[in-house]
């Protein structure tokens, strides 16, 4: 029996900090070996709302988002959630119109399957701009989660 696929998926703009998702995908592909990322699905999407719904018709054993969050706290605190805790959120938990969080209740009260995704997220600095300055905050934050998935998630060993 084949081993199910893996989906990251990056969510984002290529708005300042609005980048964070994207940009971890990039960094998460260049820790991989083509032996792991075979197993992986690596997309990015911008400003997906409630389109994030086509990836959850996919047979994906686990999902992994990854994106800025707007939920008016420190620049550069990251925030991990499961599926459950996504739909609970009261915070903003995106930087886009229907961000995650309302895709995912939707999704819930459709019945689609959610249980199989969890968030990675980073409070932005620079949101809501219209140029492609990342704040340092962020660009170190890509690191940090980058590293966080791969050490979290079973299936994903890091290769350098």
């Amino acid at each position: 029996m084949a081993q199910q696929k893996i989906l990251i998926l990056g969510i984002g703009s290529p708005f300042g900090d609005d980048q964070f998702g994207w940009l971890t995908v990039r960094k998460i592909k260049e820790m991989l070996t083509a032996d792991v990322k075979k197993n992986i699905d690596m997309e990015i999407a911008d400003r997906p709302g409630l389109n994030l719904l086509r990836f959850l018709e996919i047979n994906y054993a686990k999902i992994i988002l990854i994106d800025a969050v707007n939920a008016n706290v420190e620049p550069g605190r990251q925030f991990y959630l499961k599926a459950d805790e996504i739909i609970e959120f009261t915070g903003f938990l995106s930087s886009h119109n229907i961000g995650v969080a309302p895709s995912l209740a939707l999704a819930f009260a459709l019945d689609m399957p959610i249980r199989h995704i969890v968030f990675y997220g980073v409070q932005g600095a620079r949101l809501f701009v219209k140029d492609n300055v990342v704040s340092q905050v962020v660009e170190e934050a890509v690191i940090k989660v980058a590293h966080n998935i791969l050490s979290d998630e079973s299936g994903l060993p890091e290769s350098r």
